[in-house]
């Protein structure tokens, strides 16, 4: 009989075992991406391994805990493209052929033009939540970004048709960047 209970014991630790390596419950919400960065367009953004769309828009969809956790941090990483439509020197991209495609001139262009991307990664608190909204990434000055998630942030800082400086000031951002 005492075997039993030594069974009994070893599954319920065992069952705990497994229940503390669970995930935590997810959820789907839309993404999008708003940079309040002057003069940069974002090209690409990832967050937690789900890339989020950053043509516009809210994208579909990224996986996010249900619940807010202290301590959580979501790793970011993005591409920007620091003078959108035009290479250094100032030359502009290069008109495509008649029909629409691509000259090898444009295509030159593109390539010295994509390599001045700028790549960041950065580890981030998640600001507490209680209710998920959607996530949006909001890029700010001095290649910070603040992950949105809670439905009342979302108004506290978009709210009142804020403008892009407004965003920043609500966010805490810098308005000078320090040297490097």
């Amino acid at each position: 009989m005492r075997w039993y209970k030594l069974l009994a014991v070893v599954a319920l630790a065992g069952l705990s075992a497994c229940q503390s390596l669970a995930q935590p419950e997810t959820i789907g919400a839309g993404a999008s991406v708003v940079n309040t960065v002057p003069g940069t367009t974002i090209v690409s953004a990832i967050y937690n391994g789900q890339p989020v769309t950053s043509g516009g828009g809210e994208g579909c969809c990224v996986s996010l805990p249900l619940r807010w956790q202290p301590g959580m941090t979501a790793t970011i990483e993005w591409e920007v493209d620091p003078s959108p439509g035009v290479n250094p020197g100032g030359v502009k991209r290069p008109r495509p052929n008649p029909d629409g495609t691509t000259t090898v001139e444009r295509q030159r262009w593109m390539e010295t033009h994509e390599a001045n991307y700028r790549r960041h990664i950065a580890t981030v608190p998640v600001p507490q939540y209680d209710k998920v909204a959607s996530l949006v990434l909001v890029f700010l000055p001095c290649d910070e970004v603040y992950p949105l998630i809670d439905t009342k942030q979302h108004s506290r800082v978009f709210g009142g048709n804020a403008m892009k400086p407004e965003i920043q000031r609500r966010l805490g951002g810098k308005s000078i960047c320090p040297k490097p």
